[in-house]
Order: C-alpha cells, then sequence, then structure tokens
C-alpha cells in the first residue's frame, strides 16, 4: 500500500487546503510536503538520493518562480503610473483615478491614486492611457 505525499501531510498537519489566499500550493506548502515526506518514509525502503535532489531542485524553482512573480509584478505597477484605472473597492463600490506613486512595502505592490486612494494591482479591471 503507498501512502502519497499530500495524504501524510494532511494526516501528520490536519491541513487539507491549500493557501488561503489564492487556492494554490505555495513555497511553504512544498517545504512541508518534503519535510512530511521525510520524517514518515519508511526507514527500511528510504528515498533515493536522485529523488530527493530531485525534490530540493523543484523547491529551488518553485523559490525561483516566486521571486520572478514578484519581480514581474513590481514591473507591471511601475508601468502603471500616469495611467487612468478603474478597481473594485472592498465594498464593491468602483474606484477610479490616475495611478501617482506606486508603494512596493508589501510583497504585492499597491497603487497609489492621485486622491491618495490605495488599490490593489489585483482589484484593477480597467486600464486606460491617461486622462
Amino acid at each position: 500500500m503507498s501512502v502519497t505525499p499530500i495524504g501524510i501531510f494532511a494526516q501528520a498537519t490536519g491541513k487539507y487546503t491549500t493557501e488561503a489566499t489564492n487556492g494554490k500550493l505555495g513555497k511553504q506548502d512544498f517545504l512541508q510536503l518534503l519535510v512530511t515526506q521525510m520524517k514518515y518514509q519508511d526507514p527500511l525502503n528510504p528515498m533515493s538520493d536522485s529523488d530527493f535532489v530531485a525534490q530540493t531542485a523543484q523547491f529551488s524553482n518553485v523559490e525561483q518562480l516566486t521571486s520572478l512573480n514578484s519581480t514581474i509584478a513590481s514591473l507591471q505597477s511601475i508601468g502603471m503610473i500616469g495611467k487612468s484605472i478603474q478597481a473594485y473597492a472592498a465594498d464593491g463600490t468602483t474606484i477610479k483615478g490616475k495611478v501617482a506613486s506606486v508603494n512596493m512595502m508589501s510583497d504585492l505592490p499597491s497603487l497609489m491614486l492621485e486622491d491618495n486612494t490605495l488599490v490593489a494591482m489585483k482589484d484593477i479591471f480597467q486600464v486606460s492611457s491617461g486622462g
């Protein structure tokens, strides 16, 4: 009988869901899966060196992709300066304005409009060249 690493992870941690924010596995989830898999491996049939190296390389790829996504988001947000945007507010209303600057203090950049309203990139649904 074989048990999948995700099944082992779920049994060991009680977590059956992924990142709450976006429903996808993140680097922390991947690392926890790897550690849990190593913790519960069969001592008489341990993970081979090549399997461990492959999983470590996959973790490295996840790290690089995360960094690349962050860089792309930063470049996209900088390109929004001077553009007029429309975005959804937390209460469901529409925010309109011209982007004055970019705030990069968090993982994901947010846009500061001319009226000092902060808008998350994920909430934007329309961009125009200005005006």
